[in-house]
C-alpha cells in the first residue's frame, strides 16, 4: 500500500545565489522551516528542471556551533553564511520565529524571503 504524501509545508527562502554567480552557472537555493532542533533545511541546486538537492535536519549542517564546511559552496554561493548563528541557536534547540528569521531577511536585503512549497521528508 502506498504511503500518503507528505503535508505541504511553507518553507522560508533565505539563501538564492544571484545569476551569474562566479563559479555558480546554475541557481543554488537554500531554504528554511524552523522548528527548535528539529528545523529542516532544504538544499537545492541547478535548473528547476535538472536540478539536484535534498533536505536535513538543521544539525547536519551544523557541527560544533558552526557550518559543516561540507556545505561551503552551497551557503558562499547564496552569500548565506550570515544564516549560521541562526542555525546554531536553532540546532542548540533555541525556538527561532519564522517572524525573527524574516526579520533578519528584511534587514540585510529590504525585501520579505520568498516560500516554497515543501514536504517533510525527515520522517
Amino acid at each position: 500500500m502506498a504511503e500518503d504524501p507528505p503535508e505541504l509545508l511553507d518553507f522560508l527562502v533565505l539563501g538564492h545565489s544571484p545569476d551569474g554567480a562566479a563559479g555558480w552557472p546554475h541557481p543554488v537555493t537554500i531554504s528554511v522551516l524552523p522548528r527548535g532542533a528539529a528545523t529542516l533545511v532544504n538544499l537545492s541546486m541547478g535548473p528547476h528542471i535538472i536540478n539536484v538537492g535534498g533536505q536535513v535536519g538543521v544539525a547536519r549542517l551544523i557541527r560544533d556551533g558552526g557550518l559543516d564546511e561540507t556545505y561551503a559552496e552551497e551557503f558562499d554561493a547564496c552569500g548565506a553564511r550570515w544564516l549560521v548563528p541562526y542555525l546554531a541557536r536553532l540546532a542548540a534547540g533555541e525556538e527561532i520565529s519564522e517572524e525573527e528569521l524574516i526579520g533578519a531577511y528584511r534587514e540585510r536585503f529590504g525585501r520579505e524571503p520568498a516560500t516554497e512549497r515543501s514536504g517533510d521528508y525527515s520522517r
